[in-house]
Order: C-alpha cells, then structure tokens, then sequence
C-alpha cells in the first residue's frame, strides 16, 4: 500500500477523522507525521525526522503502525445494508450445533430466502451443505446435495463473467491504442462468451454483466453480421438494466455501478442525437468527472467521457467553459500511467481543449510532453494520433522547423509496409504541407481540394484526427460559421 498517496487522497472527512482519532488516544507524532504527509507528501520523512528525535528504528514501527490504522480505518468505512445477511452466513455453525434440529433448518430456510434474493450464490454454497448435512438421514439429503452442486457451478459461471467483463476492456484499451484485427475478433468472442455464460441461468447479475459489455461493444466498435449471439436491442437492454438497479437499490454491487450506466446511457443519447435526454446525462456526468477517471468501474473505458464533453462544449460555443474547468479542476486530477487508454486520453483531451482555444503553444507543449511520458511506439495508432495531431499545432503556430521536421518523419512512416491500412491519412500529411508551405497564389485552392478529398475519408476506420474539421481550420474566412 502507498501510505503517502492513499493519505493525500482521503476527504478532509476522512482525514480530520483520523487524525482525531490519533488525537483522542494520544498518539501525537502518528498524529504529526499524519499532518506532515498531508501537508508534505514529497518530503515527509525528512520533515518528520527534523521535527521529532526519534531512532531509525522507532520511525520504522511508527510508519508500520501508521500503516496499519490507516488500513483498518478504510476497513472499518466498509458498509452495504447486506451485511446483516452475511453476518448470519458465517454464524451458520452457531446455528446448527446450538439449536435443535428442527430450529436450524428452519432458519437455514429462510437465510436461502434472503440469499436467493440476493443472489450471492457463495453464501447459498454454505447454506445448502449445512441443509444437505442436516438432512443425512432422510430424503431430502439428495436435494439438497443437487442445490449445493448447482451454486457451485453458479458460482464459477459467476465468475467466468466476471473475468470476461475484466478482459474485455483489457482488450479494448489495447484494440483502442492500436486498432489491431486480432484484438477486434477477441472482443467479438468475448461477445459470444458472456452471452453463452448468461444463458446458463436465470441470473440478474450476470444479466448486467453481459449487458455492459453489448451496450459498450455497440457504442465504440464494429460489431460484424457474423456475430454468433442474438444481440439485444439497446433500448431494451437500458430498461431491463435500470429495472434491476431499481429493484436492488440496496445492494452494494448495484448501487456502485450506477455511474458507470449512466455514463452508458448518456454516450447512447449522445451518439444518437437525443439532445435533451443527453444534456440530462451530460449534467449529471460533468460533476463526476474525477471519479470516472479515477475509480474502479469494472474496468470500463469511462475515460472516453472527455471526447464526448469536448464535442458538447463545442457543440455549445462554451469552449470558454471547457478551459476554465480544464484549468481549475480536470488538470489537477492525477491519472497514473498503468492504464495507458486513461493517461492518453487524459492528455488528448487537454491538448484539444487548447486547440480549440487557439492556444496552440500549450497544446503543442502537452502532446509533446505525453510522447516524453509514455512509450507509444507499440501502440500504432495512437503513435500517428499524437503526432499528427502535433504536427498540425506546429502549422497552426507557424513553427516551420517543427512542421516540416514532423511531416517529413510521418511520411516516411506512412511508407513502411505495415503502415498499408494508414494510407488514406496520406491526405491528410498533403493538407499539412500546402498549409505550410504551399504557393500564396494556389494555396486556397489546393487545400480546398485536398479537404474535400479528406472529407470524404476522415470517417474511416483508420483516418486520424476524426473531431478535426479540416476546412474550419485552413478556409475559415471562407466559411460562413465558425463551430469551433
């Protein structure tokens, strides 16, 4: 556990809270040193030690016990309105050798009631071994060793679908940064898989596990007629899903996953042009944007909420708005590097946001620091995403040496065999050049032609810069609006 982060990264609540409690059982310099990593979270140690005449050693068990309080405080901040019924799961033994027979089978009855509900089929697994043991001598032992047998095998399909959901969005984030086939047909299968699992029973959860994974294949990937699943209806797959969030508004599981459909949602109405419901979603979203880049949501891809804002602010003329937040808030929020789709497209976003601004130093200055920050080389697609998209800052700033050097270096990418399926950006390196450097006699000419070319293609599966428009940029005074 990284003590110092997970303090720097608690509420004022959470954190006022434990230093009273350091406080109120007199632990001053756990106390103090709490104040410090709050206060200091680069230097603590240093500070600490210049403070307080304390041994090596002593600082050792200090920072472990420190350690230790601040894991049972998070422990301790656990709740879920279920507990009580897992409590009664693991006072099973109580039950049974404390009270006649007759007794427990009848509360181990209802605690299946409770639990079938629930449908936490690892609690059921205890309940129907104690109810087979109960009934040893009699003719229900065979039931109830058949119900026990099929919450086991619920349980592992139960889990299969957890870890189809998990490698899913694995897939995705690679299939994303690189756009390759293979992980496209892995995504497909995965599909196939989740949907075979749900059919298996008759189970709410793995419903809204499958129906998380179909409702974001359908709105960010191709999915192909061959597809060997029946594929729900969007809309139908949203109401069946809110139905069940509804009706177990309690359960802990559920109540978490809330943002995470409503993220979902807002993309689908987005993506359709459903202006008034997605303006409804868009205001929900638009405070929860820390937490959808920073919180665990069944690994889901929330990150790409950022594209969606951006198109809002411009579809809005509110860029202003977008700057204010990106500089008051959204630059703030720390996104680490190991979920590389996140990082990148936590930069992306802000360097588009001051390319829209026509702040072009600072966009350039955040693409080329992302470059600096993570190795992209592997990743085709987002390697040309970035640096096309610095290329064209660097002829938007007039920085010929930079422009040329960046133009030059993707055209000689662009010829490399593997790079066969990039051929259609070609154009797009044209645009580029007659922007730069093309005749002053011939220039509005040449990139009207070549953008009516690039218009044309931009949609494709491998075309870069897609939220671009070419023409806004390079024959603005020829537009009759300006959208950006």
């Amino acid at each position: 556990m990284d003590l110092y982060k997970i303090i720097s990264q608690l509420t004022d609540e959470e954190f006022t809270d434990i230093l009273n409690q350091f406080i109120a059982n007199k632990a001053d310099k756990s106390a103090s040193f709490l104040d410090i990593i709050r206060k200091n979270p680069e230097t603590p140690d240093k500070e600490f030690l210049q403070k307080h005449d304390i041994t090596p050693s002593a600082f050792y068990v200090l920072k472990s016990r420190l350690n230790q309080k601040i894991e049972t405080f998070l422990l301790n901040r656990l709740g879920d309105p279920n507990l009580h019924v897992m409590r009664r799961v693991l006072n099973v033994n109580d039950l049974i050798f404390n009270n006649p027979r007759e007794i427990s089978v009848a509360a181990l009855r209802k605690l299946e009631k409770e639990l079938l509900k629930f449908d936490f089929p690892y609690g059921l697994m205890i309940v129907y071994k104690e109810l087979q043991n109960l009934h040893a001598f009699d003719e229900n032992h065979t039931y109830y060793k058949s119900r026990y047998n099929q919450q086991v095998a619920y349980a592992v399909a139960m889990d299969k679908a957890i870890d189809l959901v998990v490698q899913f969005f694995r897939v995705f984030d690679e299939y994303y940064l690189s756009r390759k086939d293979r992980d496209h047909a892995e995504m497909i299968r995965i599909m196939e898989k989740i949907d075979n699992v749900n059919n298996l029973y008759e189970s709410h959860r793995l419903y809204i596990l499958k129906a998380i994974i179909h409702i974001f294949a359908k709105l960010f990937i191709d999915i192909p007629d061959t597809i060997r699943c029946e594929l729900e209806d969007s809309e139908a797959m949203f109401e069946r899903s809110f139905e069940i969030l509804s009706e177990y508004k309690d359960d802990a599981f559920y109540s978490n996953i809330n943002l995470l459909f409503n993220f979902l949602r807002f993309v689908y109405y987005d993506n359709n042009n459903i202006r008034d419901k997605s303006n409804m979603y868009f205001d929900l979203l638009d405070y929860k944007v820390e937490e959808l880049l920073t919180r665990y949501h069944l690994n889901v891809n929330t990150s790409m909420f950022l594209f969606h804002k951006m198109q809002y602010h411009k579809r809005t003329n509110t860029i202003d708005q977008l700057i204010r937040d990106v500089d008051t808030y959204i630059s703030q929020i720390e996104v680490e590097t190991y979920r590389m789709a996140f990082f990148v497209n936590f930069h992306m976003f802000q360097a588009q946001a001051h390319f829209f601004d026509k702040n072009f130093k600072k966009a350039a200055r955040i693409l080329y620091n992302l470059r600096n920050e993570v190795n992209l080389r592997k990743k085709i697609h987002f390697d040309l995403e970035v640096r096309f998209m610095l290329a064209l800052t660097y002829v938007l700033m007039e920085d010929f040496d930079l422009a040329n050097q960046s133009i030059l270096a993707l055209q000689r990418q662009l010829r490399k065999p593997s790079m066969e399926r990039y051929q259609n950006n070609r154009v797009l390196l044209r645009i580029l050049s007659v922007a730069l450097g093309g005749k002053p006699k011939t220039r509005s000419k040449n990139l009207r032609m070549q953008i009516e070319k690039w218009k044309e293609i931009s949609k494709e599966r491998f075309s870069l810069l897609k939220d671009i428009d070419m023409e806004e940029i390079f024959l603005q005074e020829e537009s009759s609006t300006l959208k950006i």
